[in-house]
């Protein structure tokens, strides 16, 4: 099928074209604070070879010389000049304030990588704690907040992601694996309607899975597919309402005439959810952990209430509760977890 067709070319790592940057080249020429040692040269000569740079140059510094980065386009290809300094105590400043000693120069390579990608935009970025800019993350959230316009119950998850690729614009990335293991599960709900964000949160961790957004050196974002377990930085299964609960989901707090003596809470949830005109969508993963019964026979004392108190009370009696939440675009559902603690 074509959907699973492009999951093949989806769910792997997506590593930046050769021609994007592995013809450009650095150079490294430093500049060297008088009182440094022979013997501190030739040390920190053999240090800087094979640290990413395509040629390395020490040299004694003249007054007022400055760290910089210097870029010649030669048409296809770049070619970066780096100029630093290395100080008398041997610590060797970079142009975007970087600092490395022989304790750190194992990052070295990775800081000529970020230059040879996206030149000095990418090295002077400011990413916060996620490695994104909050403009990079703005652009991931809009690309997450398009609604689905397919069905998602009982289809092949593989399928399900590729579509989502094919909607978003953002590739997915996945060790071997875990896409083996991707292509052997199905969607536990129906999601369509709702945005891209949170349907992938949703379908990904019936299964114990999360998708984490992560910026690559160059611009990329990919969405890396891992274990639940692997990262506390996963998309969440719903954004903060906007709105009070009232407001955003009025259904909830009407006031009706009950009494439930002895039903199966399932049976129960299938009487109610039609009402309220909100979907409900189970946390399968948590529920199953904590080896939750969700068809035990519930009750509720005849009573004139609305409907928020019912389903509480009824959900409290199988160790589960319910909490009202929303999608990237502010679309309401109601989400059934375990009550248990631990």
């Amino acid at each position: 099928m074509t959907q699973l067709r492009t999951l093949l070319t989806t769910l792997i790592l997506f590593a930046f074209p050769a021609t994007a940057w592995a013809d450009h080249r650095v150079t490294l020429e430093v500049i060297t604070e008088k009182g440094l040692s022979i013997t501190a040269l030739q040390e920190w000569t053999r240090l800087l070879n094979d640290k990413g740079a395509d040629s390395v140059k020490l040299r004694t510094g003249r007054d007022g010389e400055k760290v910089g980065i210097e870029e010649v386009n030669l048409g296809r290809s770049q070619s970066y000049r780096v100029t630093a300094i290395l100080g008398r105590d041997q610590t060797l400043h970079m142009p975007d304030g970087k600092r490395f000693t022989k304790r750190n120069l194992g990052e070295l390579p990775q800081w000529f990588q970020r230059i040879k990608v996206g030149g000095e935009d990418e090295l002077m970025r400011q990413p916060e704690s996620d490695g994104m800019t909050r403009a990079e993350r703005n652009e991931v959230l809009a690309k997450l907040s398009k609604p689905l316009d397919f069905s998602t119950k009982d289809q092949p998850l593989a399928e399900t992601l590729g579509a989502v690729r094919e909607l978003t614009g953002l590739n997915f990335s996945a060790s071997p694996a875990m896409i083996a293991q991707v292509k052997l599960l199905k969607a536990k709900d129906e999601l369509n309607g709702y945005c891209a964000g949170t349907a992938m949160a949703i379908l990904l961790r019936a299964h114990g899975l999360i998708v984490v957004p992560k910026r690559e050196i160059g611009g990329t974002v990919n969405l890396h597919v891992l274990p639940m377990a692997a990262s506390d930085d996963g998309w969440p299964v719903s954004q903060p309402l906007k709105q009070s609960p009232a407001d955003t989901c009025p259904v909830l707090f009407q006031f009706i005439e009950v009494e439930i003596n002895r039903t199966p809470l399932e049976k129960a949830l299938g009487a109610i959810g039609p009402r309220l005109n909100t979907p409900i969508f189970f946390d399968h993963y948590k529920i199953a952990q904590d080896n939750i019964d969700t068809n035990v026979d519930v009750r509720f004392p005849k009573d004139k209430t609305f409907y928020k108190k019912i389903l509480d009370h009824i959900l409290y009696q199988a160790f589960l509760g319910i909490d009202l939440k929303v999608d990237e675009a502010g679309k309401p559902f109601l989400w059934i977890t375990s009550a248990k603690r631990g």
